[in-house]
């Protein structure tokens, strides 16, 4: 019995140990999880609503040229290349053909925030749309953010079925060099 006691108290003097040591480096993941959350949604509140008025705009164009300090400027530039190459050839789909903030046609009432996961350097967030007071059982979307300095950025989105736009963009471009060249 003694011997377990010694046992029972090494082991949680050894847990101690360890919480203290690491602690700092959880509680920091915990509040970058935090606030990288809350740079998600939000955008994603104002998105949901833009994205629901009447503009020249696309929400889209409205996002990267009214919020352009909350996204990278790859993901900018290539946005942007796209839409030149949709605005020249108006009766082809010849880029994104659905919201690249949503990964859809659809708009859902609105958009809230799920999981948020370390990513290498990056986190990525789930961000599930809600209609009729009920929330997607699947994320629309998985937002890839990077720390840039002291804020946040936009740097990818993906599909939660895979895919990802920078990549379907650079895919699109491809096959425009191909037929209209």
């Amino acid at each position: 019995m003694i011997g377990y006691r010694k046992s029972l108290l090494s082991f949680a003097m050894l847990l101690v140990g360890f919480l203290a040591c690491y602690s700092p480096g959880i509680t920091q993941v915990m509040e970058q999880k935090k606030s990288v959350g809350q740079f998600v949604k939000e955008f994603y509140d104002w998105y949901g609503i833009v994205s629901h008025q009447n503009s020249k705009l696309a929400p889209d164009e409205r996002a990267i040229t009214g919020k352009a300090h909350m996204f990278s400027a790859k993901l900018i530039a290539s946005l942007k290349e796209d839409y030149e190459a949709s605005s020249k050839h108006p009766d082809e789909i010849v880029g994104l053909d659905w919201d690249p903030f949503l990964c859809s046609q659809e708009l859902e009432d609105r958009y809230e925030v799920g999981g948020v996961k370390k990513h290498g350097q990056n986190y990525l967030v789930e961000v599930y749309g809600v209609s009729g007071g009920k929330r997607n059982p699947e994320p629309n979307v998985i937002a890839e953010v990077e720390q840039r300095g002291d804020h946040w950025i936009f740097v990818n989105f993906h599909s939660p079925h895979g895919g990802d736009m920078l990549n379907d963009l650079k895919e699109l471009k491809q096959s425009r060099n191909k037929s209209h060249k």
